[in-house]
């Protein structure tokens, strides 16, 4: 299984350590795991990084969405997931306000609210295996 995580692009040290723990967890359960920490290191022109984007979404068997700071590059792939009709699972910190759009999905499979990386860990691996039976 390919897993995609989306995510507004990570700035902080925290923000890098959320995408590396939701990378962490869904490896057990994939074969190749993609997030917005190589988006962050990938280098190539708007149009590459577009491309790249959306070829991630159609090779992907699962999104999880990590939606406590949504962006429009993570709402133009949610949309594009949809469209292919890929699983997704929507994370977010408690608190946070997800989208009616996202929420009404037909393809979000779960959404959960996490107090902290640990609760987030727990929880995903949880979804991980009821998706993967």
């Amino acid at each position: 299984m390919s897993i995609l995580i989306l995510g507004a692009l990570p700035k902080t040290e925290q923000d890098f350590l959320l995408y590396q723990s939701i990378s962490d967890t869904a490896q057990d359960f994939a074969t190749r795991v993609k997030s917005p920490i190589d988006t962050v290191n990938f280098k190539g022109s708007n149009q590459e990084k577009y491309n790249r984007a959306f070829r991630l979404v159609k090779e992907s068997d699962l999104i999880i969405g990590e939606q406590s700071n949504p962006s429009t590059g993570q709402g133009m792939e949610i949309r594009e997931a949809a469209i292919l009709n890929k699983p997704l699972i929507v994370v977010a910190k408690s608190g946070s306000k997800i989208s009616g759009l996202v929420k009404s999905c037909p393809i979000t499979k779960e959404i959960f609210y996490y107090d902290n990386i640990d609760d987030l860990k727990s929880k995903l691996k949880k979804s991980l295996q009821k998706i993967k039976k």
